[in-house]
């Protein structure tokens, strides 16, 4: 817990806006800094400045700071955005709509909804390439890493896996980071998005079923 809560202070915003012209400036200041990384042939976030995403917001750069102290601020922000689509989901699969589903159906549609929830291939890049120039921003991804590890555990322990707890967790997590070569392979090949998504999701159900075999229960963690 303590960890959390350095990790959120190092990354907190200065003051959330509370008028609608102070929101109308955060979401510019957002989606300028988004439009910054996405330039073709433009600066890698490493290089792009508070100045730089100002100019691009159209506002001082006084005015940024009133709201984030510094660029990795900003980047958080992002982040929390992608993950709020993805928290979505998690939750609503919690349900007895979804849980009540057989195996199988249960883990397509999560699978398939859990895909739907993703950002553009192209930014899920260029985010993942700016968190790994701060340590505050490599350990609140991991630490979300983490959390979906938990949730999809806890849906395969609920659909009968004898597997122990902790190598679920491993199993989820495993699933996880190889999501992450499927953004890889999208921007790489920028494939037909139905044709990726089938052979996506079929990879993660794949995986997901070896914590379904026969394999007995004293199996150690």
């Amino acid at each position: 817990m303590q960890a959390t809560v350095s990790l959120n202070k190092k990354l907190s915003v200065r003051k959330v806006p509370s008028q609608a012209r102070s929101r109308e400036m955060v979401e510019e200041i957002l989606a300028a800094t988004r439009r910054l990384m996405m330039r073709p042939g433009g600066l890698r976030l490493s290089m792009i400045t508070t100045n730089h995403i100002a100019k691009a917001a159209g506002i001082s750069v006084g005015s940024l700071y009133q709201y984030f102290p510094n660029k990795e601020t900003i980047v958080f922000e992002l982040y929390k955005r992608m993950l709020e689509q993805v928290s979505s989901v998690l939750e609503e699969f919690k349900t007895e709509k979804y849980l009540s589903l057989p195996r199988t159906a249960f883990f397509n549609k999560f699978n398939r909804a859990m895909k739907n929830a993703e950002d553009d291939a192209g930014f899920v890049i260029e985010m993942l390439r700016a968190m790994q120039n701060s340590p505050e921003l490599i350990a609140a991804d991991k630490h979300h890493a983490e959390l979906i590890a938990s949730e999809m555990a806890w849906f395969m322990r609920h659909y009968g896996s004898r597997w122990p707890l902790r190598k679920l967790e491993r199993l989820a997590l495993h699933i996880y980071y190889i999501n992450y070569g499927t953004w890889l392979y999208r921007e790489h090949a920028k494939p037909a998005y139905r044709e990726v998504l089938g052979w996506e999701i079929s990879a993660l159900n794949f995986m997901i079923a070896k914590c379904f075999d026969d394999e007995p229960a004293t199996t150690k963690a």
